[in-house]
């Protein structure tokens, strides 16, 4: 599942609500689709599927994290210090968990008290090393057992 991002500035607080909630006619008028079949919805952009989520007691509730300030994924691990410190990852480039409780102490966070960083997927696959591609062994033999010719032809 693609946790798409849709920045809505149509927000409204209802004081004593524990959840985030997102409505239909915004996703609607952001240009996704939703469809829904047994218990699950899905969340589209043209064919990507930006959000999906699984219904409990009646709501369909979002699996994917929540970025503060826009729209994202309206599930909430619960906790606001762990979900403003993951926005500021982001948002800061995805800096390391030291910079950010260096940050923290000197109070440069707004909101961030500890500065402690859950698991970023994204850091994983940006520090991934590719491979090398090994050297081409060619066994010939004989004269013109192995040609190397450009297909493409004259181009206009």
């Amino acid at each position: 599942m693609f946790d798409g991002v849709i920045k809505t500035f149509e927000a409204w607080h209802v004081l004593g609500l524990k959840k985030n909630l997102i409505s239909l006619g915004v996703l609607d008028s952001h240009g996704c689709k939703f469809t829904g079949e047994n218990e699950i919805i899905k969340v589209l952009r043209g064919a990507l599927v930006i959000m999906k989520g699984k219904k409990i007691d009646g709501l369909y509730q979002l699996q994917g994290n929540t970025v503060l300030g826009i729209a994202a994924v309206a599930s909430s691990s619960g906790d606001k210090d762990a979900d403003t410190t993951r926005l500021w990852h982001m948002c800061q480039g995805h800096m390391s968990e030291r910079v950010l409780q260096i940050l923290s102490k000197k109070g440069l966070l707004a909101g961030v008290k500890s500065g402690k960083l859950d698991f970023c997927e994204h850091c994983v696959y940006g520090k991934q090393c590719r491979v090398k591609f090994s050297t081409a062994i060619h066994k010939t033999k004989g004269i013109l057992d192995y040609i190397h010719s450009d297909l493409w032809g004259p181009s206009s």
